[in-house]
């Protein structure tokens, strides 16, 4: 992706994506004393908008531009956990859209700040209802969508405020039906409204097949033997398996599930359906889900580890004291599944894990001691992650 005009010197924003470094987690092996392997961190943080989405959100925009889904002008609308948000806004910018990003409300305050920064309209849904519900942020997306085509061309700021400002007010209200109306109106779709969909759109594995794992590969000398990944849209894990076992067979993938997510029973063998009954409400953001998304290949998973808010954050928090490294909770769960993956199954060789966000986005969360008391979390990290020793 990198397209250099010199040493160090680029043309767009969008050419730093990618190429993001890989770092030997030295201390981390001390700490948790691991043995015959070399731990590795793939450090996501340093795209541009501070995760591996901006990989997905410049694929996906570049995607639809090529297929003729969208013109100069139009307003791309995404259900987000914030980063895949912030990966399109900033290829939005370059290519002449606006955005309006649909957050859950646990979603962390920096991210909806973030947006707003690049110029992102935000909406905010409910955490805790089902996919299908009107007020779920994948719907409400929908509704944002069928409310900009029905303008019937080029919506102006002041109209797409309009529609932002009106949604969010029946979301806040609860209006269901007048949502459900929207949702079932016959609308004519135009190229000024589009929903890239990271749950479904191909380009989303595809950027981590051509770019991450391909990275992966490349950093390492092929000799990479295990790859530990989380699972949110599974665009990450499915693209990096994709490349990396074509490329070596033996390459093991790992999955990460944040406990209250369903990958792990489907993966188990249990129906989709049977398995979103036992989803709940859970704290680490960006990974996890109550449904199975399109771009999802379990078959390229050899194993899921399954990791508890308390154990993704302590491990987040140990990761900033050890490495220097302020990462998300996402990272913290995959770092903690690593460690205890390669004790457990006594991994050798080269494992990497990849960290797919900067913690500055949250640092009024898993970083305040206050939220975690008041969330019931315990901030001492060596004790909880004692277990691992």
């Amino acid at each position: 992706m990198r397209k250099g005009l010199g040493s160090g010197v680029y043309g767009s924003i969008l050419d730093l994506v990618g190429g993001t470094p890989l770092l030997r987690l030295g201390r981390v092996e001390r700490f948790f004393r691991l043995e015959g392997v070399e731990l590795y961190g793939k450090l996501e943080m340093f795209n541009p908008g501070g995760s591996v989405k901006d990989r997905i959100g410049l694929y996906m925009l570049m995607d639809a531009r090529s297929r003729g889904l969208v013109e100069e002008g139009a307003v791309i609308i995404e259900p987000t956990a914030g980063n895949t948000g912030v990966g399109l806004a900033l290829a939005a910018i370059h290519y002449g859209f606006r955005l309006v990003a649909v957050m859950p409300s646990k979603m962390s305050v920096e991210k909806e700040l973030i947006l707003r920064a690049y110029g992102a309209y935000v909406i905010r849904t409910p955490t805790a209802v089902p996919p299908e519900s009107p007020l779920s942020y994948y719907r409400v997306a929908e509704a944002v969508r069928n409310l900009l085509w029905m303008i019937g061309g080029r919506p102006g700021g002041g109209e797409v405020r309009k529609v932002v400002e009106k949604v969010q007010t029946l979301v806040r209200e609860e209006r269901v039906e007048d949502l459900r109306s929207i949702l079932e109106a016959s609308v004519e779709p135009t190229p000024y409204a589009y929903i890239p969909n990271q749950y479904s759109n191909p380009a989303n594995p595809r950027a981590h097949e051509e770019t991450t794992g391909r990275e992966i590969w490349m950093q390492t000398g092929g000799r990479v033997d295990v790859v530990y990944a989380g699972m949110g849209t599974r665009g990450t894990i499915t693209g990096v398996a994709r490349y990396l076992k074509r490329a070596k067979p033996s390459v093991r993938i790992v999955g990460v599930d944040p406990e209250g997510s369903i990958y792990s029973l489907v993966k188990k063998g249990m129906s989709p359906h049977e398995a979103a009954k036992h989803a709940r409400p859970y704290k680490v953001e960006g990974i996890g889900e109550d449904f199975i998304p399109s771009t999802i290949d379990l078959s390229l998973v050899d194993e899921v580890v399954v990791v508890t808010d308390q154990q993704a954050f302590s491990m987040a928090r140990m990761l900033a004291r050890l490495e220097g490294v302020l990462a998300g909770g996402s990272s913290g769960a995959a770092l903690y599944a690593a460690v205890k993956h390669i004790k457990t199954r006594r991994v050798r060789g080269v494992a990497v894990v990849i960290l797919p966000d900067t913690g500055r986005n949250y640092i009024n969360k898993l970083y305040n001691d206050r939220w975690m008391g008041e969330n019931g979390f315990s901030t001492r990290d060596e004790e909880v992650l004692g277990e691992l020793l």
